[in-house]
């Protein structure tokens, strides 16, 4: 295999391949032909051990970028890499500069949960704070999508994209229910923009909104009910159905 070969199989996600690049006599600093370098690709698939190995032989970690890369390591599900990156030093709030994001934002723009609520779990086992809030009306490019940021804190995104376990997870660490985007919006209003279930409005819920505690989905109440079961979802002489779909006396998110 020539050197342009292997550096190419290391860019194609064959990583534990630095380790023969090395043993050629190859550069722990050499960049594939897009100019990217192999510890910056090992980053990218999130293989600390060929990290540890090109930094043991004279590669740093500064090539990764200012905050070292601890923003893409979230983006990416990778926390293993997050872990290592913040005990090397990177500030585990680093801040975009032009969006304002920071590590715990880019953990929480995928409704795929299992990896990236581990390193949610790692932020803010590390100090993470959950109440950042993003620069507004600037374009990102966290969801991979045209759109801008709107002011959010990681809970807002959380209330759109997260599981029940990753609210408790930034409740449990002081996540603002109250804090409001640059529009005004809470947490509450992004789970009620993207149509969460009842378990995620409930946990994002505060003040005088409320769910009640007997609602029926509209989805289901929109099927009506055979007719002895109907009996007991029939309008109440207050005009709302007695376990129907209809507002409670407190106010529903």
């Amino acid at each position: 295999m020539t050197a342009d070969g292997l550096l190419e199989r290391i860019a194609g996600g064959r990583t534990d391949l630095v380790w023969e690049q090395v043993a050629r006599g190859g550069a722990v600093t050499a960049r594939t032909a897009d100019g990217v370098r192999l510890l910056q690709w090992c980053a990218y698939y999130g293989d600390v051990s060929a990290m540890r190995f090109l930094l043991g032989h004279g590669e740093s970690l500064a090539s990764l970028g200012e905050e070292l890369g601890l923003r893409a390591a979230a983006f990416h599900g990778h926390w293993r890499l997050c872990e290592f990156l913040i005990e090397a030093g990177a500030d585990v709030d680093a801040r975009a500069q032009d969006t304002g994001e920071t590590p715990l934002h880019s953990a929480l723009c995928t409704p795929d949960r299992a990896a990236h609520d581990l390193v949610v779990e790692v932020l803010l086992a590390h100090g993470a704070n959950p109440n950042r809030e993003t620069n507004p009306a600037v374009a990102t490019g966290a969801f991979m999508r045209d759109c801008r940021t709107r002011g959010e804190t990681p809970l807002h995104r959380a209330a759109a994209f997260g599981t029940e376990d990753t609210l408790d997870l930034l409740l449990a660490a002081g996540a603002d229910r109250e804090a409001r985007d640059a529009h005004g919006d809470t947490p509450l209003g992004w789970a009620s923009w993207y149509a969460r279930p009842d378990a995620i409005l409930r946990r994002l819920c505060y003040g005088t909104h409320s769910l009640h505690p007997d609602r029926v989905p509209m989805k289901a109440a929109l099927l009506g009910r055979p007719l002895e079961r109907s009996r007991a979802a029939r309008p109440s002489a207050g005009g709302r159905a007695a376990a129907g779909p209809g507002p409670s006396t407190e106010r529903e998110a």
